[in-house]
This record gives C-alpha cells, sequence and structure tokens, in this order.
C-alpha cells in the first residue's frame, strides 16, 4: 500500500480557503505578523552597523 504524501484534508482546505480573505486577518493577527516579519529579519540578515553589545555587565 503506498502512501498518499499529496493527500489534504477537508480541514486544512477550509482554513487555506478561510487564510485567504481579507475578512480574516483581525488587528491582532496584523500586528502578530508585523510583530514576526521583524524578528525574522532580524535573525536571518545581518546588520553590521549594530554593535553587539553584552547582556550581563561587569560589577
Amino acid at each position: 500500500m503506498a502512501i498518499d504524501r499529496n493527500y489534504v484534508s477537508e480541514m486544512d482546505k477550509f482554513l487555506k480557503e478561510f487564510d485567504e480573505k481579507p475578512e480574516s486577518h483581525s488587528e491582532s493577527r496584523r500586528a502578530e505578523e508585523e510583530k514576526y516579519k521583524k524578528i525574522h529579519d532580524l535573525r536571518d540578515n545581518q546588520y553590521p552597523e549594530r554593535q553587539k553589545s553584552k547582556i550581563w555587565k561587569d560589577f
């Protein structure tokens, strides 16, 4: 018996269609998306002008 690796459930189809509708994006969801865009940008791109700082200060 072969495994169908391209199977998409009815629920996944529904969620994909729902996600594509403009009214599915609430204000809090847009804020969350913007937050993660910034996080991913900082993670994936190098910014040499930023100086690395120590987390802990020596006392």
